[in-house]
């Protein structure tokens, strides 16, 4: 693993999560990207960027490594949801394709 990288539980797999200066990477396909900044989030389907609307917020201390229980419970509920609203989407378009058929 990486600098700046960690592993946290989603289920039974492990879900990694790395740092580059003020975004987090979260997960692989899905990905959710969150700019700690600007409190901009992404999620990067396959090929896509999907803007997602949801409030990621994680505190410094928590970035830092403190409370981790805190950090992996937060980053899996996050990652969770992301990986719900991108299979959404992609139901949602199959089937917009099909009934234009």
């Amino acid at each position: 693993m990486g600098a700046g990288e960690i592993l946290v539980m989603e289920g039974k797999r492990k879900v990694k999560m790395r740092r580059e200066g003020n975004r987090l990477f979260i997960g692989e396909d899905p990905q959710l990207i969150v700019e700690l900044e600007t409190q901009e989030n992404y999620i990067k389907a396959g090929d896509r960027l999907i803007e997602y609307h949801r409030k990621v917020r994680l505190s410094p201390d928590l970035l830092a490594g403190k409370r981790a229980n805190v950090l992996e419970t937060a980053l899996e509920a996050y990652y969770l949801q992301a990986c719900r609203v991108a299979e959404g989407i992609r139901v949602a378009e199959e089937y917009q394709a099909r009934k234009r058929c």
